[in-house]
């Protein structure tokens, strides 16, 4: 019986990955021209990232020569960034100097004056805090200056128109006791027309500007301690001049 011949054994690949490999290098061209022909339209993207007013400002790259040569070496290249810290500090820095300073100053002055058990002194880096304390300039249910008090507030007034330049807002706080009555309804009534009434007195009978001045009330919403004792409930019944620092926009 004779031998069937063998078959023969093709040498090389496969057709079908040949085809397949020049499929992968023409989609690689087309992706690779398609990138070389883009443009980042750098404007655009700055603008959209200085919209965000606490985003650092971002310049981009105008050419892509750069991130095509990043490419070649397998690393994408990032836009620069360029941020504005030194310029929050140096704020920051002056407003903490000034503050600070201003703090110094009206403790001085309220100890000569003999003030300094009425009106505590505080401040941060964005404001300093007059802390009038509970029975100085109202009466218990009464958002009327007491006429003793006009004397008080007009010292202070005086230190406050040394600083032209600093917005003031004024609070007006109380303890958590209810109050109902045909004048003030509730705790927030008394203390918005308390801190309204220094307003009034600052910006009627002393001069001041009256786009420098706001006066807000709290009720009994932010007290500084609990109001478990008739002494902690008179620390929070108080009314709050803040002198804003003028490194500092008066939203801050």
């Amino acid at each position: 019986m004779a031998k069937r011949k063998q078959d023969e054994v093709k040498k090389g690949l496969d057709e079908w990955m040949g085809t397949y490999g020049d499929m992968v290098t023409l989609l690689l061209c087309f992706f690779v021209l398609l990138f070389s022909m883009s443009e980042v339209d750098a404007k655009k993207f700055e603008a959209i990232a200085n919209s965000f007013s606490n985003v650092p400002k971002i310049n981009i790259i105008q050419s892509n020569d750069g991130m095509l040569e990043a490419l070649g070496n397998g690393i994408v290249q990032m836009p620069e960034v360029k941020g504005d810290s030194e310029e929050d500090h140096q704020k920051y820095e002056q407003a903490s100097q000034e503050l600070s300073v201003m703090a110094s100053d009206f403790k001085t002055y309220f100890a000569q004056n003999n003030l300094q058990d009425k009106i505590d002194v505080e401040h941060n880096d964005q404001y300093v805090t007059l802390n009038f304390k509970d029975g100085i300039l109202f009466d218990s249910g009464s958002a009327e200056i007491r006429p003793e008090a006009v004397g008080v507030l007009e010292m202070v007034s005086g230190e406050l128109l040394k600083h032209p330049e600093n917005s003031i807002k004024i609070e007006g706080h109380a303890d958590n006791r209810p109050i109902h009555t045909s004048q003030y309804p509730n705790n927030w009534y008394l203390s918005a027309a308390r801190a309204i009434s220094v307003a009034m007195y600052f910006t009627e009978s002393k001069g001041f500007e009256p786009t420098r001045v706001s006066a807000e009330g709290f009720g009994e919403y932010r007290p500084k301690v609990a109001n478990d004792t008739p002494e902690n409930r008179s620390i929070n019944r108080r009314v709050e001049i803040k002198i804003m620092s003028k490194y500092y926009s008066s939203d801050n």
